[in-house]
């Protein structure tokens, strides 16, 4: 990617069974043989061959063109980041405390972080916290009950090592972290989902890495009605309405009475109103089922709307996928696409590994393959220069304008409880066929267009600074 400003990596063509309709078909020992998928995943293209590799069943699978996946090495759950910008992306296990160093796209080397860590954590979430170009990890403390309980940890990356920023004082049980620039200004901020009842947390940054708390200021605090919150387990980011700004969907397990929270829809308001957030959750139209757990957005069906995959853990529930219908309302379509009888877990992700422009799914320990619709679609791959922005472009934005909506996607690392979707951002087009523009939000603030894109392709475009 070094010398070119943008690149048309790779171009495939849509086909399907019908615009709009789409089915899932679990293809996992074809995919891997015997091998388990269980535990949760993270997909990330380990080896920078264009082909998206997956952190799944405590072991890393690499992708061999779409044919399937061979194991390379075990190394635990965990999320992928570029921590010392030499282009691979490395692997930070959360619940082992291990970090894993990528050599060169082929083994991984394992690094030493000591006490940095609290002892049990089960998520985390890579970002540039501090704006100097690599990337710094958010680590989330939780519990064994009821003896211990553990802080939240932020780590900063001195060029290439590791140590610790500040320990959070409220021990808050935290489960999902994940990482976004909400209110666009250039620096990521942090969205911590934590269990039994106690308030959810966002930090917000200054742009040095200096955050402030400010969940009930904005508005996703929770209700804390009699003093009681949600069981949140993971949480998304994601724009649901088209609007341009990045929306959020809060997964809280809940029992039956009726103080604790329910998941929650939060519409951002948009520059305007502050940043701040409206709970829209009444319009959405979620069946209730108490033990939701971990929530990964994505359009499936490549209609330009992003749709909710949202799992359980309790015998008797079960994951579901609703599509997103627009203004807010959210339909049942699990049994019609085929991902009825999902069991317990909390794996859940998705990712294009096939290359053929359709969203496939990581959940329950198995591989869905999306069997695609005509729907047309754009894939983007943000590269930086390991100085000013971190390689991966962990942290950017791009913006595609369709008509009257804004379709809004951001490079994340960390999504749910401990899961991780695609660095290559998706966006579904619907029957739009004619070429897009795009806009660019790097990290740091920085923006850049790039005009007259092509659909049904992927295209690399590299930060060289404006």
């Amino acid at each position: 990617m070094k010398n070119m400003v943008v690149i048309v990596f790779l171009v495939l063509v849509i086909t399907g069974v019908g615009r709009g309709e789409v089915r899932f078909v679990d293809r996992t020992e074809e995919l891997i043989g015997q091998g388990s998928l269980g535990g949760k995943a993270a997909w990330g293209d380990f080896d920078d061959d264009g082909w998206v590799d997956i952190l799944a069943g405590g072991a890393l699978w690499v992708n061999d063109e779409g044919r399937g996946f061979t194991r390379l090495v075990s190394c635990g759950d965990g999320v992928m980041g570029d921590y010392d910008n030499d282009g691979y992306l490395d692997v930070f296990c959360y619940g082992s405390r291990r970090l894993w160093r990528n050599v060169g796209g082929v083994e991984l080397e394992e690094q030493e972080l000591g006490d940095l860590l609290p002892e049990v954590s089960r998520g985390a979430s890579w970002g540039d916290h501090d704006g100097d170009g690599d990337l710094d990890l958010y680590v989330g403390g939780y519990e064994v009950w009821p003896d211990e309980e553990y802080a939240d940890v932020m780590l900063e990356n001195y060029g290439g090592s590791f140590g610790i920023r500040w320990e959070q004082e409220l021990i808050l049980r935290a489960r999902g972290i994940t990482s976004c620039d909400f209110d666009a200004d250039g620096d990521i901020d942090i969205y911590v989902s934590n269990y039994r009842l106690l308030p959810n947390l966002l930090w917000v940054n200054d742009g040095t890495g200096v955050f402030w708390e400010e969940g009930a200021d904005y508005g996703v605090a929770g209700d804390g009605d009699y003093d009681a919150y949600g069981h949140t387990i993971g949480s998304a980011w994601g724009d649901f309405d088209n609007d341009g700004d990045i929306d959020l969907f809060v997964g809280n397990f809940s029992h039956p009475a009726d103080y604790q929270d329910r998941p929650k829809f939060y519409r951002n308001m948009g520059e305007d109103n502050g940043w701040r957030f409206e709970d829209v959750s009444y319009r959405a139209g979620l069946m209730w089922q108490e033990s939701y757990a971990s929530p990964a957005l994505g359009d499936y069906d490549n209609d330009g709307d992003l749709d909710l995959y949202f799992t359980t853990v309790y015998e008797g529930d079960h994951a579901v996928l609703y599509r997103n219908d627009g203004r807010w309302r959210f339909r049942n379509v699990t049994e019609e696409v085929g991902l009825a009888e999902m069991g317990a877990t909390y794996q859940a992700a998705w990712a294009d590994f096939d290359n053929d422009g359709d969203l496939d799914l990581a959940t329950a320990g198995r591989l869905w393959v999306n069997e695609g619709n005509d729907n047309h679609w754009l894939k983007v791959r943000l590269a930086g220069d390991g100085e000013t922005v971190n390689r991966w472009a962990i942290g950017a934005q791009v913006r595609i304008e369709l008509g009257d909506d804004t379709l809004t996607r951001e490079v994340e690392a960390g999504t749910g409880e401990g899961n991780q979707n695609d660095l290559t951002l998706h966006f579904g087009l619907g029957d739009w066929d004619e070429d897009v523009d795009l806009e660019i939000l790097w990290p740091g603030g920085e923006r850049q267009r790039v005009n007259g894109v092509a659909v049904d392709q992927t295209l690399v475009v590299d930060w060289e600074g404006i």
